[in-house]
């Protein structure tokens, strides 16, 4: 089993490209209830994990669906982490969220994807160019990595924590999450069409539509809302003004 959550459509890829590959099933954690998410496996079955990193670190409803799991018989665990550059300390959070639970994590892995962060200045999605390169080096990749899974490896861990990874998930991460995992800056321009997509695709269902979009206090961060807006209507406050979307296209 492999599950899964995707924000703008590279890590559903990854999870989807793995699962084909090692003949299994990828399922989105936000099609689960976390309380439910009862397994009983197989001691030669694989348990996998794909999400974004957020932030230098595993994104916190993630690891809090983690939490709320029971498994039984749990044997190899893998998991497979998508970054637009590094993953600074994903690796260490997500053992050691695992290890909480008992579980030994065998191997893990990180694939570069095109960028879809754009809420602070300097952040703008990759230039068209960059997400070829991005997407045909990670077809590449993660074949790789599906051959070693079904090896099921043991100990091989290749992610790419990147420069000061200390500093970039001990510190600037809890300030990220405090302070811009949040739906307050969340508005719609003159542009909106009121055509409910935000809405629709918002995998914590933490839009409804009024006369316009309104976002309520459930926000996961991964700005679906704002890559898929047919118009470029939804903005974070001043920081996405002029900037690019991005979503994964099969």
């Amino acid at each position: 089993m492999v599950f899964y959550f995707s924000g703008t459509g590279n890590s559903r890829w990854v999870a989807e490209t793995l699962a084909v590959r090692l003949d299994d099933k990828a399922v989105s954690v936000t099609d689960v209830d976390g309380d439910a998410a009862w397994l009983e496996m197989r001691k030669d079955e694989r348990l996998g994990f794909v999400f974004p990193v957020y932030a230098w670190g595993m994104p916190e409803f993630f690891e809090s669906f983690i939490n709320k799991m029971r498994v039984k018989n749990v044997g190899y665990v893998y998991f497979v982490c998508t970054c637009g550059d590094d993953t600074g300390k994903t690796r260490e959070q997500f053992i050691s969220v695992a290890g909480r639970k008992g579980w030994k994590v065998s191997s893990g892995y990180s694939v570069r994807m095109p960028n879809t962060y754009v809420c602070l200045p300097g952040f703008d999605v990759d230039k068209p160019e960059l997400v070829r390169t991005k997407r045909e080096n990670a077809e590449r990749r993660v074949e790789w990595i599906a051959e070693r899974v079904m090896s099921c490896v043991d100990g091989e861990f290749d992610v790419f924590p990147g420069a000061v990874p200390w500093l970039k998930s001990r510190v600037v991460r809890p300030l990220f999450n405090k302070l811009l995992i949040t739906s307050r800056p969340f508005k719609v321009t003159d542009k909106c069409v009121k055509c409910g997509k935000c809405a629709k695709v918002c995998p914590a269902k933490n839009i409804r539509m009024g006369k316009r979009p309104v976002w309520e206090d459930k926000c996961l961060g991964c700005l679906r809302c704002y890559h898929s807006c047919p118009v470029n209507a939804v903005q974070f406050g001043p920081f996405t003004k002029g900037k690019g979307q991005y979503l994964f296209e099969k």
